[in-house]
């Protein structure tokens, strides 16, 4: 179990002085960036491995690291990598407030389906995708090597395309996942991620997109296949099993911390959902460990 210093309990939906504005990161030997607990950052990170080996766990879920393969972390997503010695390629990391600045809106992060606790989060290509990957990242770790403000504006443009190129290969291998861009889902799911917390209402989300509740839980169930409410119940549990699997804070601590006034509601809630209380869920993940 890490200590609860690595894995903060605060929210991770806008960007601080924590936040990487960008980076270039080759990853070759072995490095210290190898972390074999878990971690997470209030930034993007994507991986390109161009040789595969090892494994990614991401939220619960092991990924083999394949050849030619991307991978992508979003802000708050616990994760740790696991690599072979003989493994290559690079990394991005970018903020939202890199991304955003001068970008057109109609682009936002929660049009890709890969980002933003996706489940989705690995992305198999062949070689010839890959290689248009490769000529991209190439051009980036040029620019960043320059760094003066044409630079960042330049790698800030590669950046939308590199995404927008994996979001076609997206929706090319996940047809029944694939986004409208500009959607009202994409606009449910960003506000979600902003007041999960507090507000668990499909109501107030409906009213905040200025539609009805029940067309609200008609386009999730075409997009996710949950009404607005499970949708909103999965991601807070999804936060209470990170926060639980991840770190020292106790269960009252974590209940309160999602907007919960009573602990022992808490619990009753975990445990419909799962079948386990909070407590259990916590020593098999202890076990799990050891």
């Amino acid at each position: 179990m890490t200590n609860q210093k690595d894995i903060p309990i605060h929210d991770f939906i806008a960007d601080n002085k924590d936040s990487v504005a960008f980076k270039y990161i080759s990853l070759g030997a072995l490095t210290n960036y190898d972390f074999s607990l878990p971690h997470r950052h209030n930034y993007y990170e994507i991986f390109f491995f161009t040789k595969g080996g090892g494994e990614h766990l991401i939220d619960f879920k092991n990924y083999p690291i394949k050849d030619h393969s991307v991978h992508f972390i979003s802000p708050g997503q616990v994760h740790v990598i696991k690599r072979t010695s003989d493994s290559y390629g690079c990394i991005i990391l970018f903020s939202r407030d890199f991304f955003y600045l001068g970008t057109d809106v109609q682009y936002t992060l929660f049009n890709f389906p890969f980002l933003n606790n996706s489940n989705y989060p690995a992305l198999a290509t062949s070689i010839h995708e890959y290689h248009e990957f490769d000529i991209l990242l190439e051009q980036i770790q040029h620019e960043y090597e320059k760094q003066n403000d044409v630079s960042t504006e330049i790698i800030r443009s590669y950046i939308k395309v590199v995404l927008l190129k994996c979001l076609h290969l997206f929706n090319m291998k996940y047809p029944e996942q694939a986004m409208k861009q500009g959607s009202i889902f994409n606009s449910f799911r960003e506000i979600v991620e902003k007041e999960y917390r507090r507000e668990r209402q499909p109501a107030y989300y409906s009213s905040k997109l200025h539609i009805t509740e029940k067309k609200l839980n008609s386009i999730c169930k075409d997009n996710s296949g949950e009404t607005a409410g499970d949708y909103i119940k999965t991601r807070v549990l999804l936060e209470a099993k990170r926060l639980l699997n991840n770190t020292d804070h106790n269960i009252n601590e974590i209940a309160y911390f999602l907007g919960f006034d009573d602990p022992s509601y808490f619990n009753r809630f975990f445990k419909t959902k799962t079948g386990i209380t909070a407590g259990d869920f916590r020593k098999g993940a202890i076990n799990a460990i050891n």
